[in-house]
């Protein structure tokens, strides 16, 4: 259902929006890959290829490559792997990608109030962490009493799992978990509405970064706020789509790249959310709004212009982590 919803919003992208349509659901997270890894050094390149290589599910990042050359593989598998904290979600598809003898798969204490919700152990984690993609910045446009954030969340595990990437004393299982999980969550600190909760007398629980409140674009039925965010640029499709697609984006402002401080790119988010994503065509309670063809092409720019900062960003993370 989810993915029949989402295709419904790339549809009406193609029809509202004359541009190339790709990016943040999984091409997207691919695309946000594909920009960083044409930007690496070659050393950052040759190291971040040997963790990709090590890790679990590397043989499922180059199913389906061969006869590609030995560099193109290389390239695919990195990009291929952004997505990968999204695809342990989903248990059949861990199993598959995932050497015996188990899978990665979530349970009761896979909390984020539990012992091991802020752990860094590498393959040995076998929890999905599904609260380690979003750090919910809260408002409140009338004065309705917020929660803030836990404290593990995409944050927090940005800066921790950075610090392991780079520290000679980590293992490389350590490095190669911490990589893959770093090429997914520094895609979504650039998605507005994976820094955001917004709190209304209507929704006074928060509104989970737009997934209480639903939008009408124009389908058979209406969807998430969230979801339209999440997929404003496409669905899926191959590594090789993505680096193509990628080369579409803006260039990244050359200042804005070189800022460092995952706060500052969750604090930018939290802005652009309130300013893009909440306009006066989003009501205070849980929908149904309309969405213009205005809003969606404003949303669309927005998205374009935060994946291509997210992957110079990226770059020079893993630039400096694995000089």
């Amino acid at each position: 259902m989810a993915m029949r919803r989402l295709a419904v919003v790339v549809a009406l992208f193609g029809s509202l929006v004359a541009t190339h349509a790709n990016a943040w659901w999984d091409l997207g997270h691919k695309q946000i890959a594909a920009l960083a890894y044409g930007k690496l050094t070659p050393s950052a390149k040759s190291k971040a290829n040997q963790l990709i290589k090590r890790h679990l599910a590397y043989p499922m990042w180059i199913r389906g490559l061969e006869g590609m050359s030995p560099k193109e593989i290389e390239q695919a598998a990195f990009v291929n792997a952004a997505v990968w904290a999204d695809d342990i979600k989903n248990t059949n598809a861990n199993c598959i990608s995932l050497a015996p003898p188990g899978c990665y798969v979530g349970g009761p204490t896979d909390k984020v109030d539990g012992p091991n919700a802020g752990a860094n152990i590498g393959m040995a984690d076998h929890l999905i962490h599904d609260y380690w993609h979003y750090y919910d910045i809260a408002f409140s446009p009338d004065g309705t009493q917020t929660i803030d954030s836990p404290p593990v969340n995409a944050l927090s595990q940005i800066n921790l799992l950075t610090a392991a990437l780079s520290d000679p004393s980590k293992s490389d299982d350590v490095k190669s978990f911490d990589l893959v999980w770093l090429l997914h969550l520094v895609g979504d600190a650039h998605q507005p509405l994976h820094t955001t909760q917004r709190f209304t007398q209507q929704i006074p629980n928060g509104d989970r970064g737009g997934n209480e409140e639903k939008v009408d674009i124009g389908g058979t039925e209406p969807i998430k706020l969230h979801m339209v965010w999440d997929g404003i640029l496409g669905e899926s499709g191959p590594a090789a789509a993505a680096i193509a697609a990628a080369t579409a984006l803006p260039p990244a402002d050359p200042v804005a790249a070189r800022v460092s401080d995952p706060a500052i790119w969750f604090d930018e988010g939290f802005a652009i959310a309130k300013k893009d994503v909440y306009t006066s065509e989003i009501g205070p309670g849980v929908g149904d709004f309309k969405l213009t063809a205005a809003y969606l092409t404003n949303a669309r720019k927005v998205a374009q212009e935060r994946a291509s900062i997210a992957g110079a960003r990226l770059a020079n993370l893993i630039n400096a982590a694995l000089r």
